[in-house]
């Protein structure tokens, strides 16, 4: 059995609140700037800003089958934000991965059946 290539499968994102608390977890520089960065969270999630502070899923489609990988603690200004970071890539390599090898389990299910 191959293994499925980037271009064979489809990604969805979704992106959920991050049940983390922002304040010692959104950064680790120095308390002036961790303050700064906590007030931008909260400001953004204010306003309706998701990405702010968030646990995104990537998942990898084909033909029914479907894997993820999960990232929390993110923020973000935005979803094309989050595209442009490395994470994105990063995540789509690891859904992929996770795919192949839930196909594997099941194409060597399957040919116990026959």
């Amino acid at each position: 059995m191959r293994e499925l290539e980037e271009n064979e499968v489809t990604f969805t994102i979704s992106v959920e609140p991050e049940d983390i608390p922002v304040v010692g977890n959104c950064s680790a520089i120095d308390s002036e700037t961790d303050k700064e960065i906590e007030d931008w969270i909260f400001s953004e999630l204010e306003n309706g800003n998701i990405w702010a502070w968030a646990w995104v899923t990537v998942t990898a489609h084909w033909k029914g089958f479907s894997a993820s990988d999960y990232l929390g603690a993110c923020s973000y200004e935005s979803e094309e934000a989050f595209r442009k970071g490395g994470y994105f890539e990063d995540m789509k390599a690891e859904a992929l991965h996770n795919l192949n090898s839930e196909l594997k389990i099941a194409f060597a299910a399957i040919e116990e059946l026959l």
